[in-house]
């Protein structure tokens, strides 16, 4: 959702209008110009305060003014901005609580879009086998602390066309894989069940159980299955493990 935050530009002692400017409180609602902002803030180490603020500068349109302008005298706990060529005058108070609004891009694990813009940000129209091969290359890089993995990544998934990627793309990158890792666990939650990484066994290796789960004794069929739409996969598998853990379930219970 967009949050729309009202401020007061101070024209004279007695008399202030209103401004009102919106920024996304979720990272669904996020667009992508939105993402690529908050990511080039991000691929630079800061303050948690100072990261917050620039956020909400960027994603407001909000540039600080030089107080100097002022009387001192009525700059006690405000802040001077400017805002499509106009000057505001906002409480401390009222900044700070738009920054706490954005609090979830540090803390929190949402969907934006994707960092690659031809791609949907929940992989509609990606293969089975290029969502899997894109995860295990994520796990690696997280697992060895080897940003390398992350072109090969890009690279997979834009079929080539993107094979280096600048610092805010990586921190997308993480951000928005995160997330849709996230949303593939509620939506496939038997599929993709908590802990399913803590394993001894290869990503191969896990790969043909799933196949396995799949291809009703038919090998030949592998090819097919991993060609086949991520979602489309994944919603057949998490009928399959959700129906034999019911038929599980019940014969313990006999």
């Amino acid at each position: 959702m967009k949050k729309i935050i009202t401020f007061l530009k101070k024209l004279l002692p007695k008399k202030a209008v209103k401004i009102d400017l919106q920024f996304p409180t979720d990272w669904e609602s996020m667009s992508y110009a939105n993402f690529k902002d908050v990511c080039i803030i991000l691929s630079t180490p800061r303050g948690r305060k100072e990261t917050l603020f620039l956020c909400l500068c960027k994603l407001t349109g909000l540039t600080p003014d030089n107080p100097g302008k002022y009387d001192p005298k009525s700059m006690t706990n405000k802040l001077a901005f400017r805002h499509n060529g106009k000057s505001y005058i906002i409480g401390a108070s009222s900044i700070q609580a738009a920054c706490s609004e954005l609090s979830y891009i540090l803390d929190s694990i949402g969907l934006p879009p994707c960092p690659f813009p031809h791609i949907h940000q929940k992989l509609y129209g990606v293969s089975f086998e290029k969502y899997y091969y894109a995860d295990s290359l994520m796990l690696r890089a997280m697992a060895e602390n080897n940003e390398g993995y992350y072109k090969e990544v890009a690279k997979s998934l834009t079929n080539g066309q993107k094979r280096k990627l600048l610092p805010w793309e990586r921190k997308a990158l993480v951000i928005w894989w995160n997330g849709l890792k996230h949303y593939m666990m509620q939506q496939y939650p038997h599929v993709l069940e908590t802990g399913e990484n803590i394993s001894d066994r290869t990503q191969a290796e896990l790969l043909q159980d799933l196949l396995s789960f799949m291809n009703d004794n038919k090998p030949q069929e592998n090819e097919k299955i991993l060609k086949t739409d991520v979602h489309s996969v994944m919603y057949s598998l998490n009928n399959i493990y959700n129906n034999a853990k019911q038929r599980q379930s019940a014969a313990h219970h006999q």
